[in-house]
């Protein structure tokens, strides 16, 4: 649906768009499931910081080369996370490691010596992330792979560094996870976690530059909304990441409602368990529905997968909805393109915006 179908409605403040057709839906939610990042808490001085500064690591300790992306990174973030198979950050920081090597290789080819190849890297590896965004990549690390194969960019340097990298894997046996790990989590946490002493990152870790999008007076409204505690999240994130930087507010969501997909990185345990629902299925909105015995549930998100997921997810039940959050976004104008074109149910520029359009519609 082309964004001028939308309605504006403006309850609160601050402009949300509604689509028409689902009033309906929305005045009958009795439940409703977040995403975590994004959605609940700002991490783009958390995760996304992270995924730039992994890529700068790997890339540097790898090739040697010195890749400043601190300025674009958050827009190529964007970029491959848009093509739907992007949940795990592990995988953006393959995808921008991988495609930085062919951009490395590409740009030496071509400047034979001549100054500032840095910049002509930076402006090839933005060329690459946009000819790899054109389209659905659902698949992940494996779509890289198949990218590179299939568009002749395959080389031996490529294939060493995936070597370099040891992806897929853990912070137990993958370079990049574990590089990962330590920038994010930090030397204390990360020993408390994995059970050993971090090799690359001792100091704090960025999860403390996090920031908190929604309060307990929003979590009280969207209470009484729905009419008691029938809420859930169902985030890529580990439960101790999400209880590190939510806190007290973790006690408005239904732990058994809830999944943290990002324990099965941590827990080989239940790696199995959590590969059944990560995104873009919609195995995790399913089970929040059952558990949750809602009639019509909302998902709260603000990426790719967490709109493909709810598609999924209408497979088993259809009075699931979306509501598409654009505020957080390193380009919200591209937030707001990709949701209407979606057929997303509500548009909002943050989470606290959702109870005052559900109330709105239900006077």
């Amino acid at each position: 649906m082309k964004e001028a179908s939308y309605e504006t409605v403006d309850p609160g403040g601050v402009p949300a768009l509604l689509r028409p057709g689902s009033r309906d839906l929305l005045r009958k939610v009795d439940a409703v499931v977040f995403d975590c990042d994004g959605t609940l808490i700002d991490v783009r001085e958390s995760y996304d910081a992270t995924i730039m500064k992994t890529v700068e690591a790997m890339v540097e300790g790898f090739s040697g080369v010195e890749l400043p992306i601190e300025e674009v990174g958050g827009k190529m973030i964007l970029e491959v996370r848009s093509t739907g198979g992007f949940n795990s950050d592990w995988e953006t920081t393959y995808a921008l490691s991988l495609l930085s090597e062919v951009a490395i290789e590409r740009t030496r080819r071509e400047a034979r010596g001549r100054e500032g190849q840095v910049g002509r890297i930076v402006a090839a590896l933005a060329e690459l992330v946009d000819s790899f965004a054109s389209r659905n990549r659902l698949a992940g690390h494996r779509s890289v792979d198949s990218y590179l194969r299939r568009g002749g960019l395959e080389s031996d340097s490529v294939e060493e560094l995936r070597r370099y990298l040891g992806f897929p894997g853990t912070a137990r046996d993958s370079r990049l996870a574990a590089t990962f790990d330590q920038i994010y989590y930090g030397g204390e946490l990360f020993r408390k976690i994995y059970g050993f002493r971090p090799s690359v990152w001792n100091d704090e870790g960025l999860i403390d530059r996090e920031t908190l999008l929604i309060s307990r007076e929003d979590l009280v409204r969207f209470r009484k909304i729905v009419g008691g505690k029938k809420m859930a999240i169902a985030t890529g994130r580990s439960f101790v990441a999400v209880r590190h930087t939510l806190g007290r507010l973790l006690q408005y969501f239904e732990r058994d409602a809830s999944v943290y997909i990002g324990d099965g990185e941590i827990d080989p345990g239940v790696a199995s368990e959590m590969a059944k629902y990560s995104k873009p299925s919609g195995a995790s909105l399913v089970r929040a529905h059952e558990v949750l015995s809602a009639d019509a549930m909302l998902y709260v998100g603000d990426s790719a997968e967490d709109r493909l997921m709810v598609d999924d997810a209408r497979r088993r039940y259809r009075s699931i909805c979306f509501a598409g959050i654009c505020g957080s976004s390193f380009d919200e104008r591209a937030q707001v393109s990709y949701f209407t074109r979606t057929d997303s149910d509500l548009l909002v520029n943050s989470v606290s915006q959702v109870p005052d359009v559900l109330e709105m519609i239900r006077r």
